[in-house]
């Protein structure tokens, strides 16, 4: 989709630039990519907390915390 581009990248270059797959081709370059081990699994990056607050109702806050809690809903 990229029209005039004046040098061929690597994939390895494309991640150092931030730039994301052409989403035709869709490379696989999951390989090449960070871990992401401390991150909330799913589709979106942070994820509703799992807390229930004092009235009893579910926590509102968003967390990226793997295990699902905001930091004050933190089990332990």
């Amino acid at each position: 989709m990229v029209k005039n581009v004046s040098e061929k990248i690597t994939p390895e270059r494309a991640l150092e630039l931030q730039l994301e797959p052409c989403k035709f081709c869709k490379p696989d370059i999951n390989h090449l990519k960070p871990s992401t081990e401390n991150k909330a699994r799913g589709k979106s990056i942070t994820v509703q907390c799992k807390g229930i607050t004092k009235k009893g109702t579910r926590c509102k806050h968003n967390t990226s915390i793997a295990n699902g809690y905001c930091f004050q809903h933190q089990p332990g």
